[in-house]
C-alpha cells in the first residue's frame, strides 16, 4: 500500500473532518458532499461535514425531509446523542429504531448496510473496547492498545485502523465470527502495508462490496485506494498530476450506472480518467480545460444515467463534461451545493 503524506492544515482549511489522528472516514463525514439513496432514486447532500442531510427525489429536483447529521451506509443513517443511539430510514426520513447503550463511547462509523453502529472506548491501564451495536444487540470486543479507529463493516469482516507509534497507519481485519484479528495488515501486495496521511474521500459502490478512498499528498499526488470488502483485498491506483495540493483537492469520484467503472475529474489540474474496477487499472485518460475553478472548496459530481455525461460544481459554477467529446460542453454561473440527475437524464442543480 502506497505510503502518502497529507498536510493536516490542509485539511482543516477545507473544512474536512478530523484532527491529526483521523485517519477514515465514511460517505457522511467525508468529502463528497453527496451520495445516492434508494438505489439512485433519492440524493442525500450536506453542507458541511457533520451537518444535516437534506433528501432530494431525483425525479422531480423536490426536496423530501432533513435528517439529522450522523452516518450513512445503505439506506440508513445512524445519528448519535449522547448514550443515544437512533437509526433513521433515509428513503423516508422515518426513525425506525433507538437503543441507549450502558456507556458512552466515540462514534466512528457504521456497517455499509447501516444496520450496525461501531464505536470505541478506551480501557483504563491499557487496551480498546470495540463496540458494535445494532437495534437488536451490542456486542464489545477487545483489542490491545488503544491506537484503533474504524475503517469498513461488512458481513463478518470489520475493518479497523490501526495507528503506529513510529507513524502511518495499517487496515487489519477483525473476524466477528471467531473475534480473532489476523496477524497481518492488509494491504496491495506490490506495496507497503504502512499509510501516511489522512483519506480525503469516499465513495461507496452500491452494493456495498467496495469502497473508495481518495488520498492526496501535501506535494499534490494523489492515489484511489479500492478495497474489496467481500474479498478482503486493496489495490492503490495513482491518479496523474503533482505540485499542487489544491489542485489535488478537487478531485471528485463517482461510478458509472453499471458500477464497472470508477471515474476521477480533477478540474484543477484538467485531468479525467476512469479505473476499471473489476481490473483495478486506469482504462480511459484525456484533459479538460476549466480555467478559475473553485479548487479550495471540493467538487461535486454527478453521472447521467446513460454515463454521457458528468456534471460537476463548485459552488459558483456548474460545468458539464460531455464523455462521448471528452470535452466541457458547457460551463454556467450556479450556486450549487450538490447536482444530479434525474431517471430520464434531466439535471438538478441543489441548494
Amino acid at each position: 500500500m502506497r505510503r502518502v503524506l497529507l498536510a493536516v492544515l490542509a485539511v482543516v482549511a477545507l473544512g474536512l473532518p478530523g484532527a491529526a489522528g483521523a485517519a477514515a472516514c465514511s460517505p457522511l463525514n467525508c468529502a463528497p458532499s453527496q451520495f445516492g439513496i434508494a438505489h439512485g432514486a433519492l440524493l442525500g447532500f450536506r453542507a458541511s461535514a457533520f451537518g444535516q442531510v437534506k433528501v432530494v427525489d431525483l425525479k422531480t429536483g423536490e426536496r423530501q425531509f432533513t435528517l439529522p447529521g450522523g452516518f450513512v451506509g445503505g439506506d440508513m443513517l445512524v445519528h448519535k446523542a449522547g448514550l443515544r443511539l437512533d437509526w433513521y430510514d433515509a428513503t423516508s426520513g422515518k426513525r425506525t429504531h433507538t437503543i441507549t447503550l450502558k456507556r458512552n463511547i466515540r462514534f466512528a462509523g457504521v456497517s455499509q448496510d447501516g444496520s450496525r453502529a461501531v464505536g470505541f472506548r478506551l480501557i483504563p491501564g491499557g487496551g480498546t473496547t470495540v463496540v458494535i451495536a445494532s437495534p437488536q444487540s451490542v456486542r464489545e470486543l477487545v483489542l490491545p492498545g488503544e491506537q484503533w479507529d474504524f475503517d469498513a463493516l461488512r458481513g463478518d469482516k470489520l475493518f479497523l485502523i490501526r495507528y503506529l507509534a513510529v507513524g502511518g497507519y495499517q487496515v487489519r481485519l477483525l473476524d466477528l465470527r471467531t473475534g480473532v484479528l489476523a496477524p497481518k495488515p492488509l494491504k496491495d501486495p506490490h506495496e507497503s502495508g504502512t499509510i501516511w496521511g489522512t483519506p480525503y474521500s469516499r465513495l461507496a459502490s452500491p452494493d456495498g462490496r467496495f469502497l473508495f478512498t481518495l488520498y492526496i499528498t501535501s506535494n499534490g499526488a494523489a492515489m484511489v485506494h479500492e478495497l474489496d470488502l467481500q474479498d478482503a483485498t486493496a489495490r492503490c491506483i495513482d491518479l496523474p498530476g503533482t505540485g499542487d495540493y489544491a489542485s489535488a483537492a478537487s478531485w471528485a469520484t463517482m461510478l458509472a450506472p453499471d458500477a464497472r467503472t470508477l471515474w476521477a475529474v480533477s478540474p484543477g489540474y484538467g485531468r479525467v480518467v476512469a479505473i476499471d474496477v473489476a481490473e483495478r487499472s486506469i482504462t480511459t485518460a484525456f484533459r479538460i480545460d476549466l480555467p478559475n475553478w473553485a479548487v479550495g472548496t471540493g467538487t461535486r459530481a454527478a453521472i447521467a444515467p446513460d454515463a454521457s455525461q458528468i456534471a460537476l460544481a463548485d459552488g459558483s459554477t456548474v460545468a458539464l463534461l460531455d464523455l462521448t467529446q471528452r470535452r466541457i460542453a458547457q460551463r454556467d454561473r450556479y450556486v450549487a451545493t450538490a447536482v444530479g440527475y434525474s431517471p430520464t437524464g434531466q439535471l438538478w442543480k441543489l441548494r
